[in-house]
């Protein structure tokens, strides 16, 4: 699974770095979503999927589920 984040729709809420730090973070000048890793391990799918549901913007999104 990857996970592709549009920064653009990103407008900070830092829900995805709260549920899953693993692989969120926030950019500490322009306070969007940073990606810590692209490629995700499957023990991380389901905290992903749930910060992915999450964001209340829809910035994020996962490809090969």
């Amino acid at each position: 699974m990857r996970v592709i984040a549009n920064v653009t729709l990103c407008q900070g809420h830092s829900r995805c770095a709260d549920i899953c730090p693993e692989v969120f973070g926030t950019d500490a000048i322009l306070g969007t979503v940073v990606l810590r890793l692209q490629e995700i391990p499957p023990s991380l799918d389901e905290d992903v999927m749930v910060a992915v549901n999450n964001c209340p913007e829809g910035a994020l999104a996962v490809q090969g589920e």
